[in-house]
């Protein structure tokens, strides 16, 4: 072990009541998307406390805020950029929680609380690394960036998408890369998440015509025809699982959400709503996937005259991401948990999404996502993270910059 490798991990442990309180502090905090300006102002005033460089409130617009900083290292460097999102999923009624959602409680060593794995657990641990490695002086050829966004859970324009647009996050050095902090335990395996689904939302609405219930011939049932849709829905994911197969994720699929439809018992209904969420391999794109859903309206229209129906996408469309496993910062990751536990970190995908998506495809900074938690607890009743798996996460992003940036003993 080297001596940088051995001050970096004493110097983790040394602070390990300090990294809890961080974290539980955040989870006290209600930050419910679009409720984000006190989590957002906690985190800009304790990133300036930690002394980091440069620490900036970037908001798209007032209310949203996303926390830029940096741990300098030397000009025209390398950057190594961390990415977490302050935003969490409604905690629902508190009453069915075992603790309350925002008291970060401490029982048998786990936090609870909503956004101790999504992902306040990730995002501080990526500050506090930042943190322990300005504390300790190691010489760096590069800038570490921390990117600390809002809006990440409803695929927002406000957060990580404010900062690319508005350049705070681009390329500018050919090894510039990068590690996002949302949780990748799986079902009691760490992994490291390098490829996920995209995932497009979209609306078919069915137009009828209304009738009275007791001459339905006078009208065109629009649930009727939301049947028909459905219908080739289900034979188009059938043959979307058969085409798209990705080593690391399971196959597409098009989830027929909500249905809407129909005024009263007694009347033919003239409108019939259908949201669908299609999740999509890396080898699948957006265009196509709208040209699915209208070819579906074409062909039903074609074989029915009073078939009707208008397509709506949702504007928060997540990309897919895929990454070379041979990428330097995956293997930089795998050699900092293996220093920490001894155990190979093996590369997976995910089903679910991250902000990293959007970073990887407009500045082509490959930024796989590690971080602490179970991520099946996700929106889950009795979110937790276990203490220890904390100190892992801040371990293993604090060892990824001494390798990644670290300048030779």
């Amino acid at each position: 072990m080297t001596n940088w490798e051995q001050k970096i991990l004493d110097a983790v442990d040394a602070r390990r009541d300090d990294i809890i309180d961080f974290v539980q502090k955040m989870v006290k905090i209600p930050s419910v998307t679009n409720d984000e300006v006190a989590i957002g102002n906690a985190f800009y005033e304790d990133m300036k406390a930690f002394g980091l460089d440069d620490v900036q409130m970037i908001e798209a617009e007032p209310g949203h805020p996303n926390i830029i900083a940096r741990v300098k290292g030397e000009a025209g460097g390398p950057s190594l950029v961390f990415n977490g999102h302050l935003d969490v999923i409604f905690e629902g009624p508190a009453e069915d929680w075992t603790y309350p959602p925002y008291s970060g409680e401490i029982v048998d060593g786990k936090m609870y609380g909503r956004g101790s794995v999504d992902m306040k657990g990730g995002t501080c641990g990526s500050v506090l690394a930042a943190w322990i490695i300005k504390e300790l002086g190691l010489p760096l050829k590069g800038d570490v960036q921390l990117t600390v966004v809002c809006d990440e859970e409803i695929c927002g324009d406000r957060g990580v998408l404010h900062l690319l647009k508005e350049g705070y996050i681009k390329k500018n050095h050919p090894d510039d890369m990068g590690i996002n902090c949302e949780p990748t335990t799986a079902y009691g395996r760490k992994r490291l998440w390098i490829a996920n689904k995209g995932i497009l939302r979209a609306y078919i609405t069915v137009h009828g015509k209304n009738a009275h219930g007791s001459r339905p011939q006078l009208g065109v049932n629009a649930i009727t025809g939301a049947v028909k849709v459905i219908h080739e829905v289900e034979e188009l994911e059938k043959k979307l699982q058969q085409q798209y197969k990705h080593p690391l994720l399971a196959p597409p699929t098009i989830l027929v959400a909500m249905i809407e439809g129909g005024s009263a018992m007694n009347m033919v209904p003239d409108s019939c709503k259908i949201s669908l969420t299609r999740r999509m391999t890396p080898y699948e794109n957006k265009e196509q996937a709208i040209q699915d859903y209208q070819d579906i309206i074409d062909k039903l229209a074609a074989e029915d005259p009073n078939f009707k129906a208008d397509l709506e996408v949702w504007k928060g469309f997540r990309l897919p991401m895929d990454l070379n496993p041979e990428e330097r910062i995956i293997k930089i990751m795998q050699k900092a948990y293996e220093k920490v536990t001894g155990n190979p970190l093996p590369v997976d995908g995910e089903e679910g999404g991250a902000d990293a998506a959007f970073i990887v495809d407009a500045t082509g900074i490959p930024m796989p996502c590690f971080g602490p938690g179970d991520i099946t607890l996700c929106a889950a009743l009795d979110e937790a993270v276990e203490l220890d798996d904390l100190i892992l996460a801040v371990k293993v992003y604090a060892l990824s910059i001494y390798y990644a940036l670290g300048k030779e003993e």
